[in-house]
C-alpha cells in the first residue's frame, strides 16, 4: 500500500526549523507524527541548494526526521497510519495489511542527480514498535509482502524504486527477517538478499509480486528501443529459498528439432494455420495471404530500402492494422488463432522473434533466438551458450568439428498473463556461424 499526498492541516507541534525542538516520544498518534515530518519535510524542500550551508542544513534536518521515527514505540500509531488520506508528497508510507510493518520514506535532497532516498521501518513486536533505518537502500519503498519460511520467522519482502542518473532508474526486491532485530535474509539466487532491476527513465519495468510472495516475476525487454512487449522469467519460493522456475519437456530436443524438414509446413512452422489462398505480387517480395478465419495478411518488402510492411485485415474490419518493420526483413513464420510469430532478419543465431495478438492489436513478447518450434499452446526456443557459460558440454551425436556450438532451450509461455519463459534443463549440439 502506498499514500502520497499533501497533508498539513493536522495539528502542529511546535519545533524549530531544523526540528531539535520535537519531542519524538510525546508523538502518541500517527496523525500528529506524520504532520511532524511533513513540517519537517516542508522546511528541508525550502533550503537553497546553493547555500554554503545546505550541506549542514539539510543533514540536521533529516537526523530529525529519522530520530522522530526511531523514537516511535505506541502500537497505536501503525494502527492510524490506515486512517490517514494524505501525506506530504514527499513522503512515502507502505505497510501490510495486518499492520505489523510499515516503512516510510523520503528524498533526503543530499544525492544530487540520484535522489538519496532514506527509509525507516517501524515493525510490531511484543505490543511494542521496533523501528530500524535501513542504511543504504536508497530507495523509496512501495510495497511490504510476508513470506512464510517452513524452518524459520517470516520474512519481509521490501518493494522499492529510485534514481541511479538522470536518465535511469531501477525497481529492488530487499529481504529481511527479524530475530532480535531485523536482518537480511539471503534468500535469492546466488545467495543473495536482494535482486534489482534497471531501466531507461520513460520506458519503466517492473516486478510482478504474487500475494504471498510466493512467485517472482522478472520482467526483461530484450529489444528496449522498440516496443515488443517484455518476456519474464519466474522466481518461486521452496520454503526456503527462491529458484528459477523450469519446465521439462517429455521428448528430447536437438538441432533437427528446430532446424529439421519435419518442424516445417509448406514453409511454415509445424502446427502453423496454413494460409488458404496465396496471391503473389509480380516483384516475388510482395504477396497476400488468407486465412480460414478470413484474416488477411498483405506482405511488402523493399529489398532497397530494407523495410517490410505487414497489413492485417480482419473480418469485416474496413481499417488494416500497419505493422511497419523498418531495417528488417519480416516473415510471418506461423498464425495460431489471433496469435502471429513474425521473425525478423538477423544472423543464425541471434535473430528477433516477435508474438503479435490481433485481437489486442499489440506486441506481447519478444525474443531473440537460434531456433523455434511450436509446442502445444507454447514456443521452444533456442538461444546460443556463451563458451564461458557451458559447464558440462552435451554429448554430440553428430560430429561438427571446429564449427561447434552449443544451445540452451526454453519454452515461452506467451498466453500467459505474463509471457514466461522457463529453462528446460535441455542443451544440444549445432553448427556455429
Amino acid at each position: 500500500m502506498l499514500l502520497l499526498i499533501p497533508c498539513l492541516q493536522c495539528k502542529k507541534v511546535d519545533r524549530d526549523i531544523d526540528g531539535s525542538n520535537t519531542k519524538s516520544s510525546s508523538l502518541t498518534h500517527g496523525i500528529e507524527l506524520i504532520d511532524s515530518v511533513a513540517i519537517l519535510l516542508h522546511n528541508l524542500n525550502k533550503l537553497n541548494v546553493d547555500s554554503t550551508n545546505f550541506a549542514k542544513r539539510a543533514s540536521q534536518i533529516n537526523q530529525a526526521i529519522s530520530k522522530i521515527l526511531e523514537e516511535v514505540n505506541n502500537p497505536k500509531i501503525l494502527v492510524d497510519f490506515i486512517k490517514i488520506d494524505d501525506l506530504d508528497e514527499g513522503l512515502s508510507l507502505s505497510m501490510t495489511q495486518d499492520t505489523s510493518i510499515a516503512i516510510l520514506s523520503w528524498d533526503s535532497r543530499l544525492g544530487g542527480s540520484s535522489p538519496e532516498i532514506k527509509s525507516v521501518a517501524l515493525l510490531q513486536n511484543n505490543q511494542k514498535i521496533k523501528s530500524f533505518a535501513l542504511h543504504g537502500l536508497s530507495a523509496r519503498f512501495t510495497d511490504i509482502f510476508i513470506l512464510n519460511q517452513q524452518s524459520q520467522a517470516p520474512i519481509y519482502i521490501f518493494k522499492g524504486n529510485g534514481r541511479s542518473s538522470g536518465i535511469e532508474g531501477y525497481v529492488t526486491l530487499h529481504a529481511y527477517r527479524f530475530k532480535n532485530g531485523l536482518s537480511k535474509a539471503l534468500i535469492f539466487p546466488n545467495n543473495q538478499s536482494s535482486i534489482t532491476i534497471e531501466y531507461t527513465l520513460g520506458n519503466t519495468i517492473d516486478f510482478i509480486v504474487s500475494n504471498d510472495a510466493s512467485k517472482i516475476f522478472i520482467p526483461n525487454k530484450t529489444y528496449p528501443n522498440n516496443d515488443w512487449g517484455l518476456i519474464y522469467s519466474v522466481l518461486s519460493f521452496d520454503g526456503e529459498n527462491y529458484h528459477q522456475q523450469t519446465s521439462q519437456i517429455d521428448f528430447p530436443l536437438s538441432s533437427e528439432s528446430f532446424n529439421g524438414p519435419n518442424n516445417y509446413d509448406n514453409g511454415y512452422l509445424e502446427g502453423s494455420e496454413i494460409p488458404i489462398d496465396t496471391t503473389q505480387k509480380e516483384n516475388l517480395t510482395s504477396f497476400t495471404l488468407v486465412f480460414k478465419d478470413s484474416i488477411q495478411i498483405e506482405r511488402n518488402y523493399d529489398p532497397e530500402e530494407e523495410t517490410t510492411l505487414l497489413k492485417i485485415m480482419a473480418k469485416n474490419d474496413k481499417t488494416p492494422i500497419v505493422l511497419p518493420f523498418k531495417s528488417y526483413d519480416a516473415r510471418l513464420w506461423a498464425k495460431q488463432k489471433q496469435y502471429l510469430f513474425v521473425g525478423l532478419s538477423g544472423t543464425s543465431s541471434h535473430s528477433p522473434l516477435l508474438v503479435y495478438d490481433i485481437n489486442k492489436q499489440e506486441y506481447i513478447t519478444s525474443i531473440s533466438q537460434a531456433g523455434i518450434k511450436l509446442h502445444n499452446e507454447a514456443v521452444l526456443v533456442a538461444q546460443p551458450l556463451a563458451k564461458n557459460n557451458i559447464g558440462e558440454k552435451p554429448k554430440c551425436v553428430t560430429n561438427y568439428g571446429d564449427q561447434t556450438a552449443y544451445f540452451q532451450t526454453f519454452i515461452l509461455e506467451y498466453r500467459s498473463e505474463y509471457p514466461t519463459i522457463m529453462p528446460t534443463g535441455q542443451q544440444f549440439c549445432g553448427f556455429s556461424e
